[in-house]
């Protein structure tokens, strides 16, 4: 599990440095495509991708991802309940090595319009 949480530290890293381009990334997503999240997985970014607008999926897409109720549940109520105009990100951080994901909410200062 340590190495998973490495994974998930080094991903939030890299994140971070591409926050202005992630969150319009996001929004430009958001606006085209509706409800959904970013998934990154860990490995790409590793080895240097920077999400795209392929990286961005759809409600259905997200929760297709996982097999347990549970985690398809929370996901589907953060997504849900997501306010563009008060919430940030939503990005689904995947561990493959791992077999772990993390759903992580980036809070902005500016609005989706």
């Amino acid at each position: 599990m340590q190495e998973a949480i490495h994974e998930r530290e080094a991903a939030l890293a890299i994140l971070e440095e591409h926050i202005y381009e992630l969150s319009k990334l996001f929004r430009e997503s958001y606006l085209r495509t509706g409800r959904g999240a970013l998934v990154v997985h860990t490995h790409l970014l590793e080895i240097g991708h920077q999400p795209s607008m392929i990286d961005y999926h759809t409600r259905k897409q997200s929760l297709d991802l996982f097999d347990s109720k549970n985690s398809k549940h929370e996901l589907a109520e953060m997504i849900d309940g997501y306010d563009p105009n008060s919430e940030g990100i939503l990005v689904l951080i995947t561990a493959t090595n791992a077999n772990a994901t993390w759903f992580v909410d980036v809070k902005l200062k500016s609005r989706i319009r």
